[in-house]
């Protein structure tokens, strides 16, 4: 009789695969109340569909404006030293950016930061301020002059004002009210908390965040002048920001890359007041032995009610997806590559009911659908690994091993532009083990997941050699869904001995 095993735990290999070696890629966990077939189903992440622009430079910057009462309404990208912006409703196919600003910008590199109100952009490039509006002839960008925020690398809108950092201080400065184009002389203030710098600007349910080295500071609206904030030194937390485009905003949260005085980095949630840690020991260890942590970028997007934040490490080749709804992490990567590799995806933003993604090498804006199965036509690797499979550490021998899995897909046979499904195949998984805590692999099983309409077909295996400890991997590149329900085992303990290898 086989025997239902608990194969998939939240751990992710970093320290030790003796502690775990457990992994997962481009997929992610769901929580089911009702327990129909299982507690806990295993999904894969949405693909990516090609939305416009395009080119060999990446997307600077992207923002996407939900003003339905201003003409201002639409999704603007910054390309080089250009600002497009679609204002039309959305469209799924290219070319879909209308208006064009040329030579917008005096650089032409590194990530902007964008922040609107109802009638106005503005822009920082770690250089200047820009300021977008709207004319009946098009958009309209042009230099913020005085711009008293030289250097700054973010802006945000809270309460009416735009504010931006100014590097290498402590000092930032607000804009007048309802007016991006005016910054007085005497608008600013310093952080005050602690003496470093400050090194981002945002927003959070009406708040000003300063985020600086070593911690961060929360400050209201008071209606004070020059500038109308004060801040709340009783939320001041001692988390800095250990990368300045790791910031994403996540179901009424806001989610960075932190550092600790000590110089750890963790992940850190803000909801209202509190800053919680949302890293586990897996991810820390992981983040902890890379090299270069100040280059991390982040995004954030929905999946039906899975809120997740995706972040990535440029110099490091490495993404990793967070669920707030079931607080698990896993990794996303772009290709077929055994070796890890980063997500194609860089920025994001939400216009129009639907995220926007760009691409981190080039200038292609996404959109995301969970009925894609490919990253614009390239195939998505899929895989998990199992936690550890034990029998009170006696060796066993397993003799079955059942995956439910959806099946009954076939893989459509291409000739020139057309697809024939009476030649295709079934879409196939790739099927390993290792019996020493996953440090060396048995070869490559591959198993039907069948025809069209064959959805009584099984995903098992037999005959596994003996061992202590099992370890399972499963993995996909075919172009259909990913869903694995749960995991059977049926097994003997203490066979007769013989040797591991």
């Amino acid at each position: 009789m086989a025997k239902i095993i608990p194969m998939f735990g939240s751990s992710t290999r970093g320290k030790s695969s003796t502690i775990t070696a457990q992994r997962r890629v481009n997929c992610y966990y769901e929580n089911r109340p009702d327990g129909d077939k299982s507690k806990i189903v295993v999904l894969g992440t949405p693909g990516l569909l090609q939305y416009g622009l395009g080119g060999s430079s990446p997307i600077r910057g992207i923002l996407g404006t939900t003003v339905t009462s201003s003409i201002l309404t639409g999704l603007f990208c910054v390309l080089g030293t250009q600002v497009f912006g679609s204002i039309s409703p959305p469209k799924a196919s290219p070319g879909a950016f209308t208006f064009t600003a040329a030579n917008a910008l005096a650089t032409s590199t590194g990530l902007v930061s964008m922040a609107y109100q109802p009638n106005q952009i503005v822009i920082t490039d770690g250089q200047n301020g820009y300021l977008l509006t709207i004319l009946s002839s098009g958009m309209s960008v042009a230099p913020i002059s005085p711009w008293q925020a030289t250097g700054a690398r973010t802006v945000t809108f809270v309460s009416g004002f735009f504010v931006a950092e100014e590097p290498g201080t402590q000092k930032f400065w607000v804009s007048n009210f309802g007016d991006g184009s005016t910054w007085g002389s005497l608008a600013f203030a310093s952080a005050s908390a602690y003496s470093d710098n400050i090194l981002a600007v945002d927003n959070l349910l009406g708040n000003l965040i300063l985020f600086c080295q070593y911690h961060t500071e929360f400050w209201q609206d008071i209606g004070t002048v020059p500038q109308p904030f004060a801040p709340l030194l009783a939320a001041v937390n001692e988390y800095g920001l250990a990368a300045i485009w790791s910031r994403a905003h996540v179901d009424q949260s806001l989610m960075f890359l932190a550092q600790t005085r000590t110089g750890a980095v963790q992940c850190v949630q803000i909801s209202g007041y509190n800053a919680n840690v949302i890293s586990d020991a897996d991810m820390d260890s992981i983040w902890n032995d890379f090299t270069t942590v100040s280059d991390a970028v982040a995004l954030s997007y929905e999946v039906g009610q899975h809120k997740f934040y995706q972040l990535s490490f440029p110099t490091m080749n490495r993404s990793f997806l967070y669920d707030a709804s079931t607080r698990v992490w896993s990794e996303v990567q772009s290709g077929v590559s055994e070796i890890p590799t980063r997500h194609t995806a860089n920025l994001s933003t939400v216009w129009a009911g639907g995220s926007y993604l760009t691409d981190y090498q080039t200038g292609t804006v996404y959109t995301q659908s969970d009925l894609t199965y490919t990253d614009n036509g390239a195939p998505i690797l899929r895989e998990i690994i199992s936690r550890h499979v034990l029998s009170n550490f006696n060796r066993m021998r397993i003799s079955f091993v059942y995956f439910d899995m959806e099946v009954g897909t076939t893989i459509p046979y291409q000739m020139g532009s057309a697809y024939y499904y009476p030649s295709g195949r079934p879409a196939m998984v790739m099927f390993q083990y290792s019996w020493d805590n996953g440090r060396n692999w048995s070869k490559e099983r591959w198993i039907s997941l069948g025809m069209d309409g064959q959805y009584r077909q099984r995903v098992t295996l037999r005959r596994l050699r003996s061992a202590r400890d099992f370890v399972f991997k499963l993995r996909m590149t075919d172009p259909v869904k990913w869903v694995i329900t749960e995991g059977a085992i049926k097994m003997s303990e203490r066979p007769p001995a013989e040797k591991l290898g």
